[in-house]
This record gives C-alpha cells, sequence and structure tokens, in this order.
C-alpha cells in the first residue's frame, strides 16, 4: 500500500508539474503600431486557468495598446480564430485545439526523448509548440464566451461548480465539496490561485 500511494504522489506530482510553452501575441486590431507587437512567451502550467494571465498580459502589452485603459478583465484568447473558454485548463484548451495527436502510452519514453508525438500512422513528429495565442483587447465574442468580472468571482464560481460535478462523478453525489467549510473552500480556490498542490486535497 505504501508503495501504491508512493506512485499515486509521483503521478499526482508529474500532472501538476505539467506545462505548456505560450506565445502569446497581441491582437492587430488591438495595436497602435503598424508593426507587429514582441510575443508574451512563458512555460504555463497545463492545470492554470489562462484568466490568470490577464494582468501580467495588461501590463506587457499596455505601450503597444490602442486603448491602454480597457480593463484586463475585457481581454480574451483565440487560437487561430477560435476563441477559447477561460474556464477550460490550458492543458485542455491546448489538447482540445491543438491537433496534437495522443501519444501511445507503451512508447512514451521514446516519444519524450525525442520531444515529439506520434500520429495516426505512428510516425513521429514534431509538436505544435510553443501553442501560439492571440490576446484581444476589443470585439469580445459574447455569443460564445462569457466575460470576466473585474473581481474574479465568475471564474471562482465556474471552478466550484467544475468540482462539485468532479465529486458527484467520483462519489455519486456532491456532498464532499458542498459540506466544505468557507474557510476551506476559500482555501481551495487560493490554492488554485497560487498553484499549491499540498493544499488541493478535497477526500
Amino acid at each position: 500500500m505504501p508503495s501504491n500511494q508512493a506512485a499515486l504522489s509521483a503521478l499526482q506530482r508529474r500532472v501538476w508539474d505539467g506545462r505548456l510553452p505560450l506565445e502569446i501575441r497581441l491582437a492587430p486590431a488591438d495595436c497602435r503600431s503598424y508593426a507587429e507587437s514582441e510575443p508574451y512567451l512563458i512555460q504555463y502550467p497545463r492545470l492554470s486557468y489562462l484568466a490568470f494571465l490577464l494582468p501580467r498580459l495588461h501590463a506587457f502589452f499596455a505601450p503597444k495598446l490602442i486603448n491602454p485603459d480597457t480593463p484586463a478583465n475585457e481581454a480574451w484568447f483565440e487560437f487561430e480564430n477560435v476563441p477559447l473558454k477561460w474556464h477550460y485548463t490550458t492543458g485542455l484548451l491546448y489538447d482540445l485545439h491543438s491537433g496534437a495527436e495522443p501519444v501511445d502510452l507503451g512508447r512514451r519514453a521514446h516519444v519524450e526523448a525525442s520531444q515529439a508525438s506520434v500520429d495516426v500512422a505512428g510516425v513521429l513528429v514534431e509538436p505544435p509548440l510553443p501553442w501560439k495565442l492571440v490576446v484581444h483587447y476589443s470585439e469580445f465574442p459574447s455569443e460564445q464566451l462569457y466575460q470576466l468580472d473585474l473581481e474574479g468571482r465568475a471564474m471562482r464560481d465556474s471552478f466550484v461548480n467544475a468540482v462539485k460535478e468532479a465529486d458527484f462523478i467520483r462519489n455519486g453525489s456532491a456532498r464532499t465539496v458542498m459540506g466544505m467549510s468557507k474557510e476551506d473552500s476559500d482555501k481551495l480556490w487560493t490554492s488554485v490561485e497560487s498553484r499549491t498542490l499540498e493544499r488541493l486535497t478535497v477526500r
């Protein structure tokens, strides 16, 4: 049993530490110069949310913004003209939109060593990395996305609902999450924002 627990902990840590290289550019329609702005480059956690990047991106792109007074929460991301849902984790968004094929687990060691993925025919191909995204500060696609609020309440509420759904799938009810104290609920959300794995335990 201890060895199983150690293996589980190692797997959790490996999943938790997964990151994606991102290259984020400012949408030309929001850029005050004719030249393309410098990209924002980052190794970003797969299990985090792009919305957490908005304050940093706003500060980075502010000198190039046509309207630098646009609040950070009004920004939105797109990949190849598809608006990205902010309540999905970055890794899930990448898996859904990047076109990367799943890797055969039996060949993962070889694949990781070559930094490539495997296509349907079993041929090693270069992965589409860094993942190239565009951030917009105008023309919000309200028919496809919900707007984030300045205080971050929508983001938190979406996360809590997702945890309730996960609890129901795992245990047949959401009583575990529903029974959490406000203090524990606050700690859970804080750990998501700060990415503190040790505090993210919901039994």
